[in-house]
Protein backbone atom coordinates (compact mmCIF):
# COMPACT_ATOMS: atom_id res chain seq x y z
CA UNK A 1 0.00 0.00 0.00
CA UNK A 2 1.33 3.25 -1.03
CA UNK A 3 1.56 5.24 -3.97
CA UNK A 4 4.68 6.74 -5.79
CA UNK A 5 7.02 6.78 -8.83
CA UNK A 6 8.66 3.64 -7.89
CA UNK A 7 12.28 4.86 -6.28
CA UNK A 8 12.21 4.10 -2.76
CA UNK A 9 15.16 6.66 -2.46
CA UNK A 10 12.32 9.49 -2.82
CA UNK A 11 9.05 8.10 -2.40
CA UNK A 12 7.12 7.95 0.56
CA UNK A 13 6.92 4.54 2.78
CA UNK A 14 4.95 1.77 0.89
CA UNK A 15 3.78 -1.25 2.93
CA UNK A 16 2.92 -4.58 0.23
CA UNK A 17 1.53 -7.47 2.35
CA UNK A 18 2.41 -11.24 1.35
CA UNK A 19 0.69 -13.25 3.60
CA UNK A 20 2.50 -12.69 7.10
CA UNK A 21 4.89 -10.52 6.35
CA UNK A 22 4.19 -6.94 4.97
CA UNK A 23 7.54 -5.91 2.72
CA UNK A 24 8.56 -1.99 3.18
CA UNK A 25 10.08 0.76 1.19
CA UNK A 26 10.51 4.07 0.81
CA UNK A 27 11.23 6.93 2.85
CA UNK A 28 9.25 7.79 6.29
CA UNK A 29 7.63 10.62 6.26
CA UNK A 30 4.00 11.72 7.68
CA UNK A 31 1.96 9.93 5.91
CA UNK A 32 3.73 6.51 6.95
CA UNK A 33 1.39 5.71 10.22
CA UNK A 34 -1.78 5.98 7.86
CA UNK A 35 -0.20 4.03 5.36
CA UNK A 36 0.29 1.78 8.04
CA UNK A 37 -2.76 1.55 10.04
CA UNK A 38 -4.63 1.44 6.33
CA UNK A 39 -2.62 -1.47 5.75
CA UNK A 40 -3.19 -3.06 8.88
CA UNK A 41 -6.94 -2.92 9.15
CA UNK A 42 -7.37 -4.63 5.72
CA UNK A 43 -4.52 -6.91 6.09
CA UNK A 44 -4.82 -8.80 9.90
CA UNK A 45 -2.63 -11.16 9.37
CA UNK A 46 0.49 -9.26 8.84
CA UNK A 47 2.77 -10.04 11.98
CA UNK A 48 6.23 -8.92 10.48
CA UNK A 49 7.52 -5.58 8.55
CA UNK A 50 9.94 -6.42 6.46
CA UNK A 51 12.52 -3.54 5.41
CA UNK A 52 13.80 -4.12 2.04
CA UNK A 53 14.87 -0.39 1.49
CA UNK A 54 14.40 2.08 3.66
CA UNK A 55 16.69 4.90 3.10
CA UNK A 56 15.53 7.92 5.75
CA UNK A 57 12.83 9.53 6.71
CA UNK A 58 11.41 13.63 6.76
CA UNK A 59 11.73 13.71 10.34
CA UNK A 60 12.08 12.08 13.46
CA UNK A 61 8.64 12.80 14.94
CA UNK A 62 7.00 11.16 12.18
CA UNK A 63 9.11 7.94 12.22
CA UNK A 64 8.75 7.79 15.83
CA UNK A 65 5.09 7.84 15.41
CA UNK A 66 4.94 5.03 12.88
CA UNK A 67 7.75 2.96 14.63
CA UNK A 68 5.23 3.03 18.11
CA UNK A 69 2.43 1.97 15.76
CA UNK A 70 4.86 -1.42 15.75
CA UNK A 71 4.62 -2.10 19.36
CA UNK A 72 0.84 -1.30 19.34
CA UNK A 73 0.15 -4.01 16.82
CA UNK A 74 2.80 -6.17 18.17
CA UNK A 75 5.00 -6.15 14.67
CA UNK A 76 8.01 -7.57 14.19
CA UNK A 77 10.52 -6.04 11.97
CA UNK A 78 13.06 -7.88 9.66
CA UNK A 79 15.94 -6.89 7.74
CA UNK A 80 16.41 -9.20 4.82
CA UNK A 81 20.15 -10.07 3.26
CA UNK A 82 19.64 -7.65 0.52
CA UNK A 83 17.74 -4.97 2.69
CA UNK A 84 19.22 -1.76 3.32
CA UNK A 85 17.82 1.05 6.58
CA UNK A 86 19.51 4.33 6.99
CA UNK A 87 20.08 5.20 10.59
CA UNK A 88 16.47 7.01 10.26
CA UNK A 89 15.29 3.43 9.33
CA UNK A 90 16.87 2.02 12.26
CA UNK A 91 14.94 3.98 14.92
CA UNK A 92 11.82 2.73 13.12
CA UNK A 93 13.07 -1.08 12.98
CA UNK A 94 14.00 -0.82 16.93
CA UNK A 95 10.33 -0.06 17.32
CA UNK A 96 9.47 -3.67 16.51
CA UNK A 97 8.09 -6.63 18.80
CA UNK A 98 11.04 -8.43 17.84
CA UNK A 99 13.87 -7.75 15.53
CA UNK A 100 15.63 -9.93 13.91
CA UNK A 101 18.13 -9.25 10.54
CA UNK A 102 19.46 -11.88 7.73
CA UNK A 103 23.46 -12.04 7.38
CA UNK A 104 24.09 -9.01 4.55
CA UNK A 105 21.76 -7.37 5.90
CA UNK A 106 23.11 -3.27 6.00
CA UNK A 107 21.96 -1.74 8.87
CA UNK A 108 23.10 2.17 9.04
CA UNK A 109 24.15 4.55 11.74
CA UNK A 110 25.64 7.79 12.11
CA UNK A 111 26.04 10.59 14.30
CA UNK A 112 22.56 12.97 13.70
CA UNK A 113 22.50 16.23 11.63
CA UNK A 114 19.67 19.28 12.74
CA UNK A 115 20.85 21.53 9.70
CA UNK A 116 23.11 23.00 11.99
CA UNK A 117 25.14 20.70 14.65
CA UNK A 118 26.22 17.41 14.35
CA UNK A 119 25.36 15.03 17.67
CA UNK A 120 29.09 14.53 18.07
CA UNK A 121 29.39 17.80 18.26
CA UNK A 122 28.01 18.61 21.66
CA UNK A 123 28.87 17.23 24.98
CA UNK A 124 27.34 14.58 27.06
CA UNK A 125 25.58 16.11 29.17
CA UNK A 126 23.80 18.36 26.27
CA UNK A 127 19.72 18.18 26.29
CA UNK A 128 19.62 17.08 22.69
CA UNK A 129 21.12 13.42 23.80
CA UNK A 130 18.21 12.99 26.27
CA UNK A 131 15.33 12.20 23.56
CA UNK A 132 17.22 9.96 21.86
CA UNK A 133 18.67 8.24 24.73
CA UNK A 134 15.79 7.69 26.11
CA UNK A 135 14.33 6.72 22.64
CA UNK A 136 16.93 3.82 22.57
CA UNK A 137 16.16 3.18 26.65
CA UNK A 138 12.20 2.33 25.87
CA UNK A 139 13.44 -0.28 23.33
CA UNK A 140 15.79 -1.69 25.22
CA UNK A 141 18.94 -0.57 23.82
CA UNK A 142 21.78 0.21 25.84
CA UNK A 143 22.99 3.82 26.17
CA UNK A 144 26.00 2.78 24.51
CA UNK A 145 24.98 2.15 21.45
CA UNK A 146 23.52 6.10 21.04
CA UNK A 147 27.30 7.22 21.88
CA UNK A 148 28.65 4.65 19.34
CA UNK A 149 26.38 5.50 16.91
CA UNK A 150 27.64 9.51 16.97
CA UNK A 151 31.34 8.21 16.87
CA UNK A 152 31.25 5.24 14.02
CA UNK A 153 31.17 7.30 11.28
CA UNK A 154 32.75 10.80 10.26
CA UNK A 155 30.30 13.28 10.41
CA UNK A 156 28.43 13.33 6.93
CA UNK A 157 28.48 9.16 6.81
CA UNK A 158 27.39 6.21 7.43
CA UNK A 159 28.48 3.20 8.84
CA UNK A 160 27.33 -0.46 8.38
CA UNK A 161 26.53 -2.32 11.75
CA UNK A 162 28.25 -5.77 11.70
CA UNK A 163 26.30 -8.86 12.96
CA UNK A 164 28.69 -8.60 16.13
CA UNK A 165 27.34 -4.93 16.67
CA UNK A 166 23.96 -5.88 16.45
CA UNK A 167 23.97 -8.62 19.49
CA UNK A 168 26.30 -6.74 21.19
CA UNK A 169 23.88 -3.28 21.40
CA UNK A 170 20.76 -5.28 21.21
CA UNK A 171 19.69 -3.89 17.83
CA UNK A 172 18.24 -7.19 17.14
CA UNK A 173 16.29 -9.52 19.69
CA UNK A 174 16.96 -12.78 17.72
Amino acid sequence: MGMGTGNPDTDSASFTPQGSIALMRGVIDRNTSTVLLDMMSENESVKTIVMQHVPGSTGYRENREAARMLKDYRLATHVPADGYISPEGLDFFIGGWKRTAASGARIAVSSWYDGQTYGADLPRHHSLHFGYLAWYRDHGIPDDFYWFSLQAAPKGEYHILTQDELLQYRIITQ
